[in-house]
């Protein structure tokens, strides 16, 4: 775990931030409000909730929503420019020209922990040949009873072109388990649940099936208790592909499990994200094969935890809660510092260009966040790599050499009904 420029020791343990905060235990938002402040965050980025898709949809929008390959996708991981027979044959694979019209919305729920991804390939994609932990096809990850609509496969239907909890992508189709809509809806909606408090929590399968390790802030059924063990509902699979039902157990004293939501307080948020300490960074949520989360991964799962869907990606986070304060470019530190004193409380999300971290508050003068990060700049000019979550200072010293975290910053964000 890297112990970064002016953060002392102390200052890796929540505690040291909550005292410091006026109330930890008072609601961040009401939780009434919560299932107001999902939709409308569903309203902002403009990706529909999963199981509010219709029947049905227009071959020509299922079309716009399946992208093309990006420009930043170049090499693969042999450092070889990707050629045009790869593109081609995904563009082949894809098969648009078997996409029904209007084509039918079928459900599913994901049986284990999955990538999604741009297109339909597990290939690494790379912007630079020494870029081996950014694939650049890897958008996020979805775990274990997640729901999803699938939209497309390709012609071999190895793959579907799906939506998911805050983003469309394609997902293996050997990790989904078709079920109708009202199935697949009662599973997502069971009570009472378990919450995956943890950054991995895990869940034992009896006989020679697959054991789980489940990322922070999912949910799956509770169906009771037996002795020492808390019996959980599980997605299962039979040999048409369509949903069963099964067990999986943990002990009824883990503490990363968690019966329902936590509080919507402080608490909870610097709690949780203190839990990711030292993690390792992994773009889009996944690092050469290991799991793991990037910057606004960690935020989306943190939030998660108290019942707050906020979008996948730090661009989409950014538009969504109340604007605490803006930075003007170029816009002295000074001026920055008192902002952010003044008008900016721990736990808000402070954003800069393709980046997000959550304030923890000053200490003498100098403010702190807990974030995912890859590269730390210095005031002189110098990058500490981190590669994992940090407690960091944003530096108060201004540079000359290479903007700092605190000179980058763009504005703020409350997690509030906005």
């Amino acid at each position: 775990m890297h112990l970064l420029p002016e953060v002392r020791p102390e200052m890796l343990w929540p505690d040291f931030w909550l005292a410091r905060a006026d109330d930890p235990d008072a609601p961040l938002l009401p939780p009434a409000a919560i299932p107001t402040f999902n939709a409308r965050v569903r309203e902002v980025i403009g990706i529909p909730d999963v199981l509010a898709l219709p029947d049905d949809l227009p071959a020509a929008e299922v079309r716009a929503r399946i992208p093309d390959a990006p420009e930043s996708a170049r090499f693969g991981v042999d450092g070889a420019p990707l050629s045009a027979d790869f593109w081609a044959g995904l563009r082949t694979a894809m098969a648009f020209d078997a996409l029904s019209d209007p084509a039918p919305v079928r459900f599913a729920l994901a049986l284990r922990r999955t990538p999604v991804r741009t297109l339909p390939t597990d290939c690494i994609a790379l912007k630079t040949p020494d870029e081996l932990p950014f694939d650049r096809l890897q958008e996020t990850l979805i775990d274990v009873g997640w729901p999803v609509a699938i939209l497309h496969t390709t012609r071999d239907s190895a793959w579907a072109f799906t939506l998911t909890p805050g983003y469309w992508g394609w997902v293996r189709t050997r990790d989904l388990a078709l079920a109708d809509r009202a199935a697949v809806a009662r599973f997502a909606s069971a009570e009472p649940f378990l919450l995956a408090a943890a950054p991995w929590a895990d869940v034992a399968v009896p006989g020679e099936g697959p054991q789980f390790t489940v990322r922070m802030g999912t949910r799956l059924p509770l169906l009771g208790r037996e002795g020492a063990l808390r019996r959980l509902q599980l997605p299962a699979v039979d040999a048409a592909g369509q949903l069963t039902l099964t067990e999986g157990f943990v002990a009824a004293a883990d503490p990363d499990w968690h019966t329902g939501l936590l509080p919507p307080t402080l608490r909870s948020i610097i709690g949780r994200a203190f839990a990711l300490l030292g993690e390792p960074y992994a773009w889009g949520g996944l690092r050469l094969g290991r799991a793991g989360r990037d910057c606004s991964g960690l935020v989306q799962d943190v939030w998660a935890t108290v019942g707050v869907r906020l979008p996948r990606n730090s661009g989409q986070q950014a538009r969504v809660g109340r604007r605490a304060a803006s930075f003007q470019p170029d816009e002295p530190n000074d001026v920055r510092l008192r902002r952010l004193q003044e008008d900016v409380p721990p736990g808000a999300l402070l954003f800069l260009p393709g980046h997000v971290m959550l304030y923890l508050g000053m200490v003498d003068g100098v403010p702190y966040a807990i974030h995912d990060l890859w590269g730390y700049a210095h005031p002189d000019g110098r990058v500490t790599r981190a590669g994992e979550v940090v407690v960091s200072a944003l530096p108060p010293e201004p540079s000359t050499v290479r903007h700092t975290l605190l000179e980058r910053l763009t504005h703020a964000q409350v997690i509030a009904p906005f």
